[in-house]
């Protein structure tokens, strides 16, 4: 993938299926070229309230599992740490 200058007189010819704005610095899709979705679509938002459920149910399920079984926090511990270290 190349770099694309934000200045349009020197943008690269990769930059010819979008256009750059350059004043608030957002990508926009070239006329003629298909439209990326947004990030209020329908679809996007009922994944995000699944992702959201399915976090909450996960994290109160695993609270449940260390207070029946204590020694859960350990590997618990480690899968949050895991997970807030990963690139």
């Amino acid at each position: 993938m190349t770099n694309i200058d934000m200045n349009p007189a020197t943008a690269t010819a990769t930059a010819t299926a979008t256009a750059i704005d350059t004043e608030t610095g957002i990508l926009e899709a070239a006329p003629g070229t298909a439209a990326p979705l947004h990030k209020g679509s329908k679809k996007n938002k009922a994944q995000r309230r699944a992702a959201k459920a399915l976090a909450y149910f996960s994290l109160i399920f695993t609270g449940l599992l260390v207070l029946a079984e204590p020694w859960l926090l350990i590997p618990a511990a480690a899968l949050v740490l895991a997970i807030s270290l990963w690139d």
